[in-house]
């Protein structure tokens, strides 16, 4: 008899990789996902905006736009590396976004203090996803 988990039964088989069975496709959504996101950013970081707009002049009109004045805006090393941090209330935009004039960086930056704007109005579901990151 083949051995099929701790009990040896067929069903603690099945519950024990119900996980890894639904993990593979999140798992490759997420990687096509990513493959999209940098091969679109790639395609668009050559394209300059009309207004000649920075990521960070970006980021900030949008935070003006809606009337608020208290996120700090800062760059990071990295690419693709950018992220709002509600701790310390922050945008940080990489390095290819900060300074850039391209749709691609204006884009992602905009993007970025729309999770400012959020937080900032106390979106319901970005609540609930503020109560679900400790767990």
């Amino acid at each position: 008899m083949p051995y099929y988990g701790y009990y040896g039964g067929y069903g603690d088989f099945l519950a024990n990789n119900i996980y890894c069975i639904l993990l593979i496709p999140v798992l490759l959504l997420s990687l096509w996902a990513q493959a999209q996101v940098s091969g679109n950013f790639k395609r668009y970081s050559g394209v300059a905006n009309r207004r000649r707009l920075t990521g960070a002049q970006a980021a900030e009109a949008v935070l003006r736009a809606h009337g608020v004045y208290d996120v700090a805006i800062r760059p990071c090393s990295g690419s693709l590396t950018d992220h709002y941090d509600p701790r310390d209330n922050s945008i940080s935009l990489s390095e290819n976004v900060y300074n850039s004039t391209s749709i691609a960086a204006v884009g992602v930056a905009a993007h970025e203090a729309g999770h400012a704007v959020q937080y900032a109005e106390n979106y319901g579901p970005v609540r609930l996803r503020t109560a679900i990151i400790p767990a």
